[in-house]
């Protein structure tokens, strides 16, 4: 019996150093393309290991008690700040921003038009855009009157709805052959926006990690020669914890509007649009935050939250700001 709770520890003390070891380097590294697809799952990560702290707790092995409660401490670096210190949720905002991914081979867009007219964004942006999704869009003209007016010219297309007037609107490949991105400055009330719309490749290939990255990139490049404040939104295809992903935040000095409100999973969703089962709870294990939303410091983030299934494998984004004039 001891030899056997001898070898679970063991077993146990492998697993956690494993997935410890897998979760720091992946984040770390931004070379290997398997790394890049590991890093994102940092939530998990650090859930497996205070799952496997119950079991060493349960063992009564002190050294593995310990050894697990160093490596959970080290692993809740990566996830903890995300809702600490908590951003301030009783300012009144003033704009509110809607993004969300709605899947080319999702051709119904009834329940995005329902949660659009529900949550009333500012403005409002949509991904991989078919053109029968584009005609039932246009509904929302009623309360969003400017828009980009047409799908980008590669499909799926993006398309960009606004309250405030849309000025400077370009069609951007960003260094790449998929004209996915656009550019456009939207006149709130206080003051001008730049809004930057991405929607990079998935980093499935070495192929399709370079090209996300060359965008990245090329946004970066670009951020930086503006003046206005900078709202860049989209399916980012990356989550927080990817290296690359913290080189744009940083060469930007644009903030995460998840920062202490919460990391928000939006993908993948229950894939809805398919006609397979519904896996509810092991899609939401397995859930990460790819659609992201960066502000530049000037607009203060006020409350940030995921909406419903829409009939895509994304949750959409709505982000509440207080803007100030200038």
């Amino acid at each position: 019996m001891k030899r056997s709770a001898s070898v679970e520890s063991v077993g146990c003390a492998l697993l956690v150093l494993g997935i410890t070891t897998v979760a720091m380097l992946s984040s770390r590294m931004s070379g290997p393309l398997l790394f890049e697809l590991l890093c994102h799952f940092q939530m998990q990560y650090f859930g497996m290991v205070l799952f496997l702290g119950v079991i060493a707790v349960w063992l009564k092995r002190s050294r593995l008690i310990l050894f697990t409660l160093f490596c959970s401490a080290l692993l809740s670096a990566q996830v903890i700040p995300w809702y600490f210190p908590p951003a301030q949720s009783d300012t009144n905002s003033n704009y509110r921003v809607m993004s969300t991914n709605l899947n080319v081979a999702n051709s119904n867009a009834t329940e995005v038009i329902k949660l659009t007219k529900k949550e009333r964004p500012d403005l409002a942006l949509f991904m991989e855009v078919n053109d029968s999704m584009a005609k039932q869009l246009e509904v929302l003209k009623t309360f969003l009157p400017y828009s980009s007016n047409q799908l980008t010219p590669y499909q799926p297309g993006t398309v960009l709805y606004s309250k405030d007037p849309i000025t400077d609107l370009k069609v951007r490949k960003f260094d790449t052959n998929n004209a996915v991105n656009l550019t456009a400055h939207v006149q709130t009330i206080n003051r001008q926006l730049l809004i930057v719309a991405i929607h990079p490749l998935p980093p499935i290939t070495r192929e399709f990690l370079h090209s996300r990255n060359k965008v990245f990139g090329a946004v970066s490049d670009y951020i930086q020669q503006q003046t206005d404040p900078v709202l860049l939104i989209g399916d980012f295809n990356t989550t927080m914890w990817s290296p690359f992903y913290r080189t744009l935040a940083h060469e930007t000095g644009l903030k995460n509007t998840r920062k202490g409100l919460g990391t928000f999973p939006t993908w993948p969703a229950n894939m809805s649009y398919r006609p397979t089962p519904k896996l509810n709870i092991l899609t939401k294990l397995f859930q990460i935050p790819i659609d992201q939303c960066l502000a530049s410091p000037s607009l203060n983030v006020v409350r940030m939250h995921t909406g419903p299934e829409i009939g895509s494998d994304h949750l959409p984004i709505i982000v509440d700001f207080s803007i100030q004039k200038e």
